[in-house]
């Protein structure tokens, strides 16, 4: 069978629905998740190329400026510094020999910001985190009411910590006939001592969404184009399609100050391609300033 009889297989499977059996599922999500941390190392490799160029327009809006009334300015900011620590303070682990759940939940720990905006920031993310982990278990609790088996996995990583940025993900995995797995990003822009948003990092009134958006159209084309992956592009065939991202769509940055856009599984394509994550290149952020 040809690459292309593969991708036709694929969307047949897809609009039938077929679930395939727990086993399966959890060996091919294991599988899309061993492909995606692959994909990730050679995308670190190929933004390096645009590791300084991308950290050097980002640092317009997120870093301090090299002119010196702003740098004095940005210094009267209340900065966190110093690197952060995540441990576990809780964990949930649950067995009936039918339905499972094993859900670890984290906790920032900064020091010397007590009494600052970067305490109220490490507050206000494990604030967040403590309820979205509860809302997940209760949703747990409540489906095992429902026929057939119910596995929850919740996990968490240090994404990022450097002097100026800190990212908390928080990966999620359900399953149940079939599997989800999806993903939050806890950012934290220490300079500021503020819970970071996508639009954090643009000017006010700068549209950033188009540009980033047509970015990401156009790496998703290259790529089904090169039988790599296939996405919601084409709504007559899919039922739905990738218009943009959304304001507050997922995101983190690297250690060198690269730009990252994440989805979850089944927001932009079907969950063979799992959960897919772009690079958005320094001239494109550059662009939404225009």
């Amino acid at each position: 069978m040809n690459r292309n009889e593969e991708w036709e297989k694929l969307k047949q499977e897809y609009h039938d629905i077929r679930i395939p059996e727990h086993g399966m599922e959890m060996m091919q999500g294991a599988i899309r998740r061993a492909k995606m941390e692959k994909k990730k190392e050679v995308k670190k490799k190929l933004v390096r190329n645009f590791g300084i160029g991308a950290a050097a327009v980002l640092v317009l809006a997120i870093l301090p400026n090299t002119n010196q009334e702003i740098a004095y300015a940005m210094g009267n900011l209340p900065v966190i510094g110093g690197l952060f620590k995540v441990i576990t303070v809780r964990e949930y682990n649950y067995d009936d020999g039918h339905n499972t759940a094993n859900v670890e939940v984290p906790r920032v720990t900064a020091e010397d910001t007590e009494g600052t905006a970067g305490s109220e920031a490490v507050a206000q993310v494990n604030k967040s985190v403590e309820e979205y982990t509860q809302e997940l278990m209760e949703r747990f609790k409540a489906d095992m009411a429902e026929e057939g088996y119910k596995e929850l996995d919740v996990s968490y990583e240090t994404v990022t910590d450097t002097a100026d940025w800190f990212t908390l993900k928080i990966t999620g995995l359900e399953i149940q006939a079939s599997g989800y797995e999806f993903y939050r990003y806890y950012n934290i822009d220490k300079k500021k001592g503020i819970v970071a948003q996508l639009k954090d990092l643009f000017p006010e009134g700068v549209d950033y969404v188009t540009p980033i958006s047509e970015e990401i159209k156009k790496q998703m084309r290259e790529q089904m184009e090169r039988g790599e992956a296939t996405y919601f592009l084409d709504e007559e065939e899919w039922g739905t399609t990738f218009e943009s991202i959304r304001e507050d769509q997922n995101f983190y940055l690297d250690e060198d100050g690269n730009l990252f856009i994440a989805f979850d599984e089944y927001e932009v394509g079907p969950g063979v391609i799992g959960s897919p994550v772009f690079s958005i290149p320094a001239e494109v952020i550059f662009a939404s300033y225009r």
